[in-house]
């Protein structure tokens, strides 16, 4: 530290101590003319005048900051006189300002210094401190971001003012804590970018109604595929073969077991299955929240009568239609007899069985995709049961299987 910055710390400690006293404002308004920064010495000569309105020293100063401003003031000959007055004044201006802001804050960086030397520092100060250093050395645009993120609490106002714009507003608001995160010393990597992210959006969802938490996570997963680079399953559509990163962003969805999608060919798919939400490419079924996402989507939106539909076939099955198919199954799992006769016969009965029980019945028996698994190989099965006995019939599925199938199946009907 310089001289005039001791003395300046030395002033200003004593005047924490003393703040009316005129003998150290005066000397604080001596030291900041004699570094040259007009403000500061105004500023000291307003508070001084206030204590001692009489006071020279400080009538002075203000006199001449007056005197200097109506100076300024007058017109000069032509127009590009004037422009350059004001160009030179402006200039000047900035620079006292500029040397101003760096001197304040060594000064304060000293301060604190000196105050953590007396306990523990944190790590907060340590990066004041650090953010200070940047300052006084003239490198501000490193301490203080040109990107600043709002806090939560406002951008969910402007969501809730504009709910038509609450996509777009979460997705802005997203990238701009990517921006801001690029923007640090050093820049944050992808892995801690994505923590904050996902912090803010636990956050954003717990101001917004549960209604509208489906736009935070669609702007999570487009900023994911177009800031953060991140990797999917499968790196080409499933239909058109197009790279993940060709996908319109308005098609682009990602599932939860982190399978990257074009809508348009996933809503194709699900319709073709009769509106079971299971994954293409997986045969897994889709999680409850990628189903609402799905569904909630633009071109998700016509699977919505068929995902009904496929809930309405789920209920209203008699016991005894129920206890029919687990009889079947059983019988099937248990199939030992070279000829199979005795689940040939069971399914002959079955299906006699099936032409007599009401139209809905009939309809759940041969359009409801069952959610079950292969027992042994623990894939999951992706037929209905009518689709089960006939395949069996026509000897293209193992019999055990489908007993196996028909088991789960009576299982999961009783419990609709």
């Amino acid at each position: 530290m310089n001289e005039e910055t001791h003395v300046l710390v030395d002033l200003y400690n004593t005047l924490e101590r003393d703040p009316s006293s005129v003998r150290i404002h005066e000397r604080l308004l001596e030291v900041w003319k004699e570094l040259g920064v007009e403000s500061m010495a105004s500023g000291i000569a307003s508070v001084l005048i206030k204590i001692d309105p009489n006071n020279k020293a400080a009538r002075k100063v203000l006199q001449d900051g007056r005197n200097k401003a109506s100076s300024d003031q007058h017109p000069e000959s032509g127009h590009s006189q004037r422009m350059q007055g004001d160009f030179s004044s402006s200039q000047k201006i900035l620079e006292e300002g500029y040397t101003s802001l760096k001197l304040q804050a060594k000064l304060l960086r000293e301060e604190i210094k000196a105050v953590c030397a007396l306990g523990e520092i944190s790590s907060d100060d340590e990066e004041v401190i650090s953010n200070l250093e940047y300052i006084s050395d003239g490198r501000v645009s490193t301490a203080i971001s040109a990107v600043q993120v709002l806090s939560v609490r406002e951008i969910a106002r402007d969501i809730m003012k504009t709910p038509k714009r609450s996509q777009e507003l979460i997705f802005e608001d997203f990238e701009t804590l990517v921006n801001w995160a690029s923007c640090q010393n050093p820049p944050l990597g992808p892995d801690a970018i994505r923590e904050r992210l996902v912090k803010r959006k636990t956050l954003l969802e717990a101001a917004l109604p549960e209604s509208m938490q489906n736009f935070s996570v669609a702007a999570l997963a487009r900023i994911e595929r177009e800031h953060l680079q991140k990797g999917y399953v499968n790196s080409e559509t499933m239909i058109g073969g197009d790279r993940i990163e060709d996908i319109p962003k308005q098609n682009f969805f990602a599932s939860e077991d982190n399978y990257a999608w074009d809508m348009e060919e996933l809503a194709q798919a699900i319709t073709s299955n009769d509106g079971v939400m299971r994954n293409p490419l997986s045969r897994e079924l889709f999680s409850e929240s990628d189903i609402r996402m799905i569904l909630a989507h633009p071109l998700g939106q016509r699977l919505k009568l068929l995902e009904e539909e496929q809930s309405r076939l789920k209920k209203g099955v008699r016991p005894a239609t129920i206890g029919w198919i687990e009889k079947l199954g059983h019988i099937m799992l248990a199939e030992e007899a070279v000829d199979a006769k005795p689940s040939r016969a069971a399914m002959d009965e079955f299906l006699a069985f099936v032409a007599t029980i009401p139209e809905t019945e009939q309809k759940t028996i041969n359009s409801l995709k069952i959610e079950a698994r292969d027992g042994f190989s623990g894939q999951p099965f992706d037929y209905t049961i009518g689709d089960s006995v006939r395949d069996a019939k026509a000897n293209t599925t193992c019999y055990h299987k489908v007993g196996d199938f028909l088991c789960q199946a009576a299982a999961y009907l009783r419990r609709q």
